[in-house]
């Protein structure tokens, strides 16, 4: 190894964003330096516009820092991503060896405390308690200035919230204004004051839905279709998360039966209009009327070129 300073540098930041811990004894051994100049060349890093942080004792450079997000700035992972992540391995518990090793490794690579106390971070966290407790309560919430991007407003929102999605960004309400259903982001809400006002509508309380197709309701519909080889393996490559609505046609030698709901027609539609040689639409019939109502559409497109 070479002994100049710029080499000792590059050598210390590879081993500070390495994921495993070292001690500060053992990189010294490893560059060859005093604790004295380990230290110098830290603080270094620091007033250069590295994040270091120290964990266990150990230190490590913080993976955002602006030299090593733009050395990997195609992977790099939002806060929330990585709160995500991590949420979900403690979700996981720590009985697995792999998901042990993911929490070593982005505890090495993240300083979490810091993505947890930011200021925006600590108003989501108020925000997330205040509503899970209205949710337990079944209370009326008032979210005060929301910011709507399809209005062009900031205002306040009566609602009653009733489940809480996407790692606790989002909140499922039912609005009394207007009647109906909503998703609201966290990130939107300038406040929460829980009211003393119990619900009145939980009836119309209705979870949303995404279907394969990434269509998503409150109201989904069964459809039944029958596919061939080609079909069946078109669909199994691009949506794999449906290989569990497939099952083969009993006495039918390659004829799969795809029994699944949506929310739309237009994704499973596009998808049996494309390949309607090898698919055979068994039901609902409210489906069938759709696919027949297109086969028309585009026929009558046809003959007006």
């Amino acid at each position: 190894m070479r002994h100049d300073p710029t080499s000792k540098i590059l050598k210390l930041i590879q081993l500070l964003t390495d994921t495993r811990s070292r001690s500060v004894e053992d990189m010294c051994e490893r560059l060859e330096m005093s604790k004295r100049s380990f230290y110098y060349t830290l603080n270094f890093l620091k007033n250069d516009g590295f994040t270091v942080f120290k964990r266990n004792g150990c230190y490590h450079i913080d993976h955002r820092s602006p030299f090593v997000a733009g050395l990997v700035d195609s992977v790099q992972l939002t806060n929330d991503e990585l709160l995500t992540i991590r949420n979900l391995l403690d979700l996981m518990g720590d009985q697995n060896v792999t998901v042990n090793n993911l929490k070593r490794k982005l505890d090495s690579a993240y300083d979490f405390d810091t993505i947890v106390n930011t200021p925006e971070a600590r108003r989501s966290a108020n925000i997330v308690k205040k509503l899970t407790s209205a949710i337990e309560q079944k209370k009326v919430v008032r979210i005060i200035d929301y910011s709507s991007p399809n209005s062009h407003t900031n205002k306040d929102r009566m609602v009653e919230p009733f489940l809480m999605m996407n790692s606790n960004r989002d909140v499922r309400c039912h609005e009394l204004t207007s009647g109906m259903n909503k998703t609201f982001k966290i990130a939107r809400m300038g406040d929460i004051e829980v009211l003393n006002m119990a619900w009145l509508n939980e009836e119309k309380h209705k979870q949303v839905f995404t279907d394969i197709f990434m269509f998503s309701g409150e109201v989904h519909y069964p459809v039944r279709i029958r596919v061939g080889q080609l079909a069946y393996n078109l669909f199994i490559e691009e949506y794999p998360q449906g290989r569990k609505f497939v099952h083969p046609c009993n006495g039918i030698d390659n004829q799969w039966l795809i029994e699944l709901e949506v929310c739309d027609f237009r994704g499973i539609g596009r998808f049996v209009m494309g390949l309607y040689q090898d698919v055979t639409v068994l039901g609902n019939e409210e489906f069938r009327d759709y696919i027949r109502r297109q086969i028309e559409s585009m026929g009558a497109s046809l003959n007006q070129q």
